[in-house]
């Protein structure tokens, strides 16, 4: 039996500086700076189409001096989340689903556009987020709040999005209380891991390095090995999202990968 032609898609969805390293890696020592990627993607499915979270606001590109989180980070918008899905014949509003690894700001900047898609999303950290106390879990609700009255599928574990195995949510819990990633098989560059905010480097995923401002560190380590046991039953590679040095070497939408 062939498999279905599956499409991934990687949109630019901004360029993040770290003012302060050692809230994402605690022995990095005060003051150092570092830049992330924050991609967002797009699956195109023969039974749909899925994104994979929306990165930073698009309203930003209009700001050349970027966006400053004081003593956290400065956000920067080179080119529009909404103009890259229109160049790839996907518009926003056109798409099937929208799946977020978690609900902090440089994930959620964009979910307005996508008015038709419904949102797939873990149990805990849908609770979380729209919940009475969503900044325990640096959470902001003014962020994402077009999404209250949206049409939601309420995960708990696991999500064979399409029912073939091709695209699957994987539940990955520890950087917030229900964070997920993305594992998309694809005939021929083979199985791709999305990791969310599990790690927000190479090195942090090599040394397991586990973020003070993690909702639970216990459950972040048995993440790691959930990710690393999927990777090697998979034979899949692990794409960390905001690792920048990675994202630069990937192919960027219309381009794609099969």
């Amino acid at each position: 039996m062939t498999e279905p032609t599956i499409q991934l898609h990687v949109l630019d969805g901004g360029r993040i500086e770290i003012l302060d390293w050692q809230l994402f890696q605690p022995d990095a020592g005060p003051g150092v700076r570092r830049w992330l990627a924050d991609p967002c993607y797009l699956v195109v499915h023969p039974k749909g189409t899925l994104v994979w979270d929306t990165g930073l606001s698009d309203a930003l590109a209009e700001v050349p001096e970027g966006l400053t989180i004081p003593g956290v980070a400065v956000f920067h918008v080179d080119t529009t989340v909404q103009a890259q899905l229109a160049a790839a014949g996907h518009p926003a509003e056109s798409v099937d689903f929208l799946a977020l690894s978690h609900f902090h700001p440089d994930h959620v900047g964009n979910v307005g556009l996508f008015t038709g898609a419904t949102l797939l999303v873990q149990d805990d950290d849908h609770s979380a987020a729209f919940g009475a106390t969503p900044g325990e879990h640096s959470f902001d609700p003014s962020t994402y709040a077009v999404l209250a009255d949206r049409k939601t599928t309420v995960l708990h574990g696991d999500h064979d999005v399409f029912g073939d195995g091709t695209v699957v949510i994987t539940r990955l819990p520890g950087h917030t209380p229900g964070s997920q990633g993305l594992l998309v098989r694809l005939p021929e560059t083979g199985a791709v891991l999305l990791s969310g905010d599990l790690a927000h480097s190479l090195d942090n995923w090599n040394r397991r390095v586990v973020p003070g401002l993690n909702s639970d560190a216990e459950a972040t380590v048995r993440s790691f090995d959930r990710a690393a046991q999927v990777l090697a039953e998979q034979d899949a590679v692990l794409w960390i999202q905001h690792d920048a040095e990675q994202f630069a070497t990937l192919h960027r939408s219309p381009e794609f990968y099969a």
